[in-house]
């Protein structure tokens, strides 16, 4: 049996590659793992390290918002400047470089920054990160878009989101062992080094996938862009494409309430971990594991059914089992149950996952796709800004468990926007 194993693995895409497309997909595969380590790194733990050094709930709404409103004002402009190259994954590499650098400043910071102005300038660092990020998302969405075939896509997108899941809930445990054995705050300092010693592969993998250029696409940018015409009729005329595309707007306008009531108690789960429940960093980083782990499961869980009963069908069936991760963490007794609400959230986002992607590339043509990659990506970014900033006023109002409560209610009702999307992609 096990030789059987071995041989059917040394003859799998993965392994030996035989085109181009398969090598595609090992590199995105290696892409994801190393961004795996850094999310189940510095962005598990920088909220929490915040909230150790005794953030206030209005620090922690703007360190999910800061970012998300910058980067609105942001990703048309870097559509723009992705465009005008023919070479996206270059153009990606060069941009998520700068962005991975931002880890290493804040491993960096608490040796130069004062205990009492780091939380500010954390999160300023961690705002800027947002400006490399206009540029490399559009162009990460486009080079995806090319790597690999239609009919792959949705196989080579389930076993990264599976790898992503593994690496992070393994990266998860480590970093939380790691944190309760070394000596606060070099702890976390060492965290936020191995996130970006690990990510920095990341651009290194991407840089050998190989597309076809987008030469149309940066001449008809570059035509746009050079007329001599007022600031408002190019970004017209450069948004043309999107303002006429009515399937885009009609997923965007179902997805929007969603993703605000989603982001409303993000700046909060941190907050109530420490402050309410006096998790250890332990617990925290194996409820990351757990929630992690279960998501392999649930990406395929939902990717069999999504094939059966469609994917507007999954994007309901998980989002509302979702709803029900806030409430139930704003009900833990102890810090224990963090465990079993960490398993809903694996669970329940997978399948929001799938069904949002898929439905938003069907959503998309297939022209100008950096273009609508940054329309797609702003829209979510400004529910991103809003939501947190009215969980963290409505958590000062009333109280961190009540506005986890009021933010799972919101997503079990503003499913019903789904109604509107197509059945299947």
């Amino acid at each position: 049996m096990l030789g059987y194993v071995a041989q059917q693995v040394q003859q799998s895409s993965v392994v030996n590659p035989s085109t181009q497309e398969d090598r595609n997909a090992r590199l995105l595969y290696l892409n994801t793992a190393m961004v795996g380590v850094a999310t189940g790194g510095i962005a598990a733990f920088l909220p929490v390290f915040l909230a150790r050094l005794g953030a206030s709930p209005a620090l922690m709404g703007w360190l999910n918002s800061a970012p998300s409103l910058l980067l609105v004002f942001l990703l048309i402009p870097g559509a723009v400047i992705a465009e005008r190259h023919a070479d996206q994954v270059a153009v990606r590499v060069r941009y998520a470089r700068i962005l991975r650098s931002a880890y290493l400043v804040c491993a960096l910071a608490p040796f130069v920054v004062p205990a009492a102005y780091l939380p500010v300038a954390l999160l300023v660092i961690w705002t800027l990160t947002v400006v490399p990020e206009a540029v490399a998302q559009p162009s990460w969405t486009a080079v995806l878009a090319n790597a690999v075939s239609p009919r792959r896509r949705a196989t080579v997108n389930s076993v990264r989101w599976a790898l992503l899941a593994v690496v992070s809930a393994a990266a998860s445990a480590f970093f939380g062992w790691l944190l309760d054995y070394v000596a606060f705050p070099y702890n976390y300092q060492a965290v936020f080094f191995l996130s970006w010693a690990f990510s920095w592969a990341d651009p290194y993998f991407f840089s050998f996938i190989r597309i076809p250029p987008i030469a149309v696409a940066r001449a008809e940018v570059a035509a746009d862009f050079s007329r001599r015409r007022s600031l408002w009729r190019r970004f017209r005329d450069h948004m043309r494409p999107v303002l006429g595309c009515r399937p885009f707007w009609v997923f965007l306008a179902a997805t929007l309430p969603y993703r605000l009531a989603l982001n409303l108690p993000s700046p909060l789960f941190s907050l109530f971990w420490v402050n309410e429940l006096e998790a250890p960093d332990t617990l925290i980083g194996l409820r990351g594991t757990v929630g992690h782990g279960v998501l392999v499961a649930g990406y395929l869980v939902w990717g069999r059914l999504a094939n059966r009963i469609g994917h507007r069908a999954v994007l309901m069936g998980s989002a509302g089992i979702l709803a029900l991760y806030p409430v139930a963490t704003a009900l833990s007794p102890s810090a224990a149950w963090l465990l079993p609400a960490a398993a809903i959230w694996g669970f329940a986002v997978a399948g929001v996952d799938i069904g949002l992607f898929d439905l938003m590339l069907a959503a998309c043509p297939g022209e100008r796709q950096p273009l609508f990659a940054a329309v797609w990506t702003m829209a979510a970014r400004a529910a991103m800004f809003v939501g947190p900033l009215i969980g963290a006023a409505l958590s000062e109002a009333t109280s961190l468990g009540t506005a986890l409560l009021v933010g799972g209610v919101a997503q079990g009702v503003t499913i019903l926007f789904f109604l509107v999307l197509p059945r299947d992609v």
